[in-house]
């Protein structure tokens, strides 16, 4: 057997097993070798599978082998323990990818032999790749615990597999319990849908934007506490009180946390290539900005207005001119929210401080 499976690895074809203990007697068999026990499969005709997504699947009997069924330490293999356990579990349809079309037709022949209730089978079209290529754990977004490090939120994944494969009219977006009512397998293509990242992200925005902020933000605290650094409660009511422009632009959780490290850190991180654009003119617009700033009660956008126009008055500029040094000097970078926010959201005492702060 073994020379058998050699030369179909070199002609690079599957295996069949050639039935040779098929009709022998129990006595003819080696008294030094502890059998498997395979089912003896039908030989002639075919059989016809009646798939509840693929439509009616026939093959031959005589290519699907005496398949073991018992191992020779008397373990079962899965198709005789997928079907006695679908069966005694009572199960009523089997639902399971397309490259499980073999096996159904295994097991089929088991329940048959037992003379048990065929359960309804439909088999799903695998999930491929942007390429075209089968889905592995080889690649780097294959498990839900992938898209939960990235911050894919579990309802935007949910809505995007739905709808993998799967359409109801021109509706793009399920609720839970959508999901539930309007889910049926004739909406299932026969086709492999093809995983893509964009739409994954791009669906993960629409539910970023629209989803209760309240939700959004235990969502986005639990997602630091499990793979980022856990929220400080003296920062939490900050973050909650910014997620309004926080979320702008987020495809993902981590998007948010990242525009959010401005108000989580005590200490201004100069990014090293933006640090170099605060010239002596850049200091000299902030040095005006906070000598106006000490003077104001506690800020709001309609004060902060005026302060910055005159700036761009007085110092011949544009609002980039007077914005961009300012965010340097207050978050680090030359991107991120618009400066007014970013001013709200730190409050005033904490504006000083990194003003006040040397640049460097």
């Amino acid at each position: 057997m073994e020379e058998q499976k050699k030369r179909a690895r070199q002609k690079k074809i599957p295996y069949i097993y050639d039935r040779k203990w098929r009709d022998k007697k129990e006595t003819d068999a080696p008294k030094d070798i502890k059998p498997v026990i395979r089912f003896k499969s039908k030989i002639d005709g075919t059989s016809v599978l009646k798939d509840l997504v693929q439509g009616d699947v026939e093959i031959d009997n005589n290519t699907i082998e005496d398949f073991i069924i018992l191992r020779n330490d008397g373990t079962p293999t899965y198709n005789l323990s997928a079907s006695v356990d679908d069966h005694q579990m009572n199960m009523t349809h089997i639902i399971r990818g397309d490259d499980h079309k073999i096996n159904t037709f295994k097991q089929i022949q088991i329940y048959q032999a037992m003379k048990w209730e065929l359960p309804s089978f439909a088999h799903i079209p695998l999930i491929h790749t942007i390429e075209g290529k089968k889905l592995s754990k080889r690649d780097q977004a294959s498990t839900l615990d992938d898209y939960s490090k990235i911050g894919i939120m579990p309802d935007a994944l949910r809505n995007y597999l739905l709808r993998l494969g799967w359409s109801y009219k021109d509706k793009e977006i399920f609720t839970l319990d959508e999901s539930i009512k309007f889910f049926n397998l004739d909406g299932i293509g026969k086709s492999p849908s093809k995983l893509d990242m964009s739409r994954i992200l791009s669906m993960n925005e629409h539910y970023i934007k629209n989803i209760d902020e309240n939700d959004l933000f235990n969502q986005l605290t639990e997602y630091c506490k499990l793979y980022k650094s856990e929220i400080k409660s003296d920062k939490k009511d900050k973050i909650k009180k910014s997620l309004t422009f926080l979320k702008n632009k987020a495809k993902t959780l981590e998007d948010i946390f990242n525009n959010g490290q401005y108000i989580v850190r005590d200490e201004v991180n100069f990014n090293k290539d933006d640090i170099k654009l605060i010239d002596d003119k850049a200091r000299k617009v902030i040095s005006d900005f906070n000598a106006q700033f000490e003077k104001i009660g506690l800020p709001s956008r309609e004060i902060l207005e005026p302060i910055v126009n005159e700036l761009i008055k007085s110092h011949d500029t544009n609002f980039k001119g007077v914005g961009q040094p300012l965010r340097i000097a207050l978050t680090g970078s030359k991107f991120g929210p618009g400066i007014y926010d970013i001013i709200l959201s730190l409050g005033k005492e904490e504006v000083r401080k990194r003003l006040n702060a040397k640049i460097a």
